[in-house]
């Protein structure tokens, strides 16, 4: 009995280890930073210049494919973002750090939740979605560094 037990506990180690999270998260400062003046223009441009307000950055993979973003219960980006093959930048815009964000992938019909907690102490978000033979895999990283976005 011990035995079966050991086995059974063995094949679903091994069963939880393979299976691949759909969401990873990264905390990461450490690349080029945007100029001052790229900083303060972009942050005036979403409305992000107090500390209640992040910068949620949709960069790579992004292929047309219908995204719905909400928070508190609203909807605050609904589009079809396309990534510019240039800059790696989809679409940027500002987020309360007060309240969760919901991300809604439609083309893979994939809810992501990006916890108030989180936000609220990084101010800037970068959501990646990452495909690999037609499995996918959101990537948010957290920052305190603006990476050049144009």
């Amino acid at each position: 009995m011990r035995i079966l037990v050991f086995i059974f506990v063995l094949i679903i180690s091994i069963g939880l280890q393979s299976c691949n999270s759909t969401v990873k998260s990264v905390y990461r400062d450490d690349f080029r930073s945007a100029s001052k003046t790229e900083v303060k223009n972009i942050q005036e441009e979403v409305g992000a210049t107090n500390s209640n307000k992040s910068i949620l950055i949709l960069t790579q993979t992004s292929k047309g494919e219908k995204i719905i973003i909400s928070q508190n219960g609203k909807v605050i980006f609904s589009e079809y973002p396309i990534t510019n093959l240039k800059s790696r930048i989809a679409n940027y815009f500002s987020v309360d750090t007060n309240f969760d964000v919901l991300v809604k992938d439609i083309s893979t019909k994939k809810e992501i939740i990006i916890p108030a907690s989180k936000i609220g102490k990084h101010k800037y978000i970068y959501l990646m979605k990452k495909g690999n033979k037609g499995k996918f895999q959101y990537v948010i990283t957290y920052s305190n560094t603006l990476r050049p976005l144009k």
